[in-house]
């Protein structure tokens, strides 16, 4: 069946996926991206084999994401006369396509990364929360990221039978690569992603000024960009501490990053799922995260590769002080890291896609 995956923009996490599901499908296999990149990314990667198409959408920012509005989608799909279309959102882009293929007799395919509590924490609105009812239940197929984004596509109608699990996926095998013994690692603690106030940096800043406090041999590494640049540099200077900012790194080099630092701080306000959780754990590096994290309790497990523990700061420097004065434990918490990140990969993310077509050739 001739299909056409409808998405925001390229990924270096979904490449990969895209490359196989193509080869996969003979071909018949289309991406087609609102936008080439984001305003707020600045990504720089290799693009995958596969047959692509960027539509002149206009992005604009609702809340802390981007959106897109009208484009050329419909002379694309009039064109391309698919059979089968998977969403990967809900912007006006995917809303039109959605109709046009209800017109065509035409399969549809939800896909998302999204779970209850993003949404909820997003602050959705009435109108965009009746949108999910009305659309969700009429979908022929669904793929989630996570566990999580299946329970979401079930809240608002989804039949569990109809839903499969792509992950995300990024380069496992270059962060083996670069791996390094988890005691002889330079740093400490790594900060990484946007520097943005959903990140909650503030909050790892404070557990890092207390537990300065308890270890002042403590030593830190900095990795990304943002409007809280500043703010960040400013604090960690106030703090005392030593570190060292890297500034942004592109996907392919991030790896040494990870592999330089012995923990991954990762609260957050809403990640869907947090590619950086992958990343990390690739990296043999285990993660500290909080429930808010889609990753949380999916891929990182409590006492297994990281902690998924409650926003409380004493907590968090608890831990941490344990961790880094126990190299035994931090060294099975590494090794646990490295097994766990094996199934999040984009064989996997393909397989899922290749089964959500089967199912639907077979539930005409």
């Amino acid at each position: 069946m001739k299909t056409i995956f409808l998405t925001n923009i390229p990924a270096p996490y979904r490449e990969k996926m895209h490359e196989i599901t193509y080869r996969n499908l003979n071909k018949s296999y289309h991406v087609i991206y609102c936008s080439n990149i984001d305003p707020d990314r600045k990504w720089s990667f290799p693009k995958g084999k596969y047959k692509k198409t960027i539509l002149n959408s206009k992005p604009i920012k609702l809340g802390g994401t981007y959106t897109y509005l009208w484009s050329n989608i419909l002379t694309v799909l009039k064109k391309e006369k698919p059979k089968v279309i998977i969403l990967g959102g809900l912007s006006v882009p995917m809303i039109l396509s959605f109709f046009w293929a209800k017109f065509s007799k035409c399969k549809i395919i939800a896909s998302s990364d999204a779970t209850i509590t993003s949404e909820n924490l997003q602050g959705l609105s009435i109108m965009h929360k009746a949108l999910r009812f009305f659309l969700y239940p009429r979908m022929d197929a669904y793929l989630g990221v996570s566990k999580k984004t299946i329970k979401l596509f079930q809240h608002y109608g989804a039949n569990k039978k109809k839903c499969f699990i792509s992950p995300f996926a990024i380069n496992n095998k270059k962060f083996k690569k670069d791996y390094k013994k988890i005691n002889l690692r330079r740093y400490d603690i790594i900060l990484c992603g946007q520097f943005i106030q959903a990140k909650l940096f503030d909050f790892s800043l404070d557990v890092i000024q207390e537990l300065y406090k308890r270890k002042k041999n403590l030593k830190i590494k900095l990795v990304g960009d943002g409007p809280l640049k500043n703010h960040i540099i400013k604090r960690l200077k106030k703090i005392g501490v030593s570190y060292r900012y890297s500034g942004f790194v592109q996907p392919d080099k991030i790896s040494k990053e990870y592999t330089s630092a012995k923990l991954f701080l990762f609260p957050t306000k809403t990640d869907a799922w947090g590619v950086v959780a992958n990343e990390s754990c690739a990296a043999g590096t285990p993660v500290i995260t909080c429930d808010n994290a889609g990753a949380a309790n999916e891929l990182i497990i409590n006492n297994i590769n990281g902690y998924v523990l409650k926003m409380n700061i004493n907590s968090w420097v608890k831990k941490i002080e344990s961790l880094l004065n126990s190299k035994t434990k931090l060294n099975k918490l590494s090794i646990n890291a490295l097994d766990s990140i094996k199934p999040y990969n984009s064989k996997n993310a393909a397989k899922s896609i290749i089964k959500a077509l089967n199912f639907i050739k077979k539930n005409k």
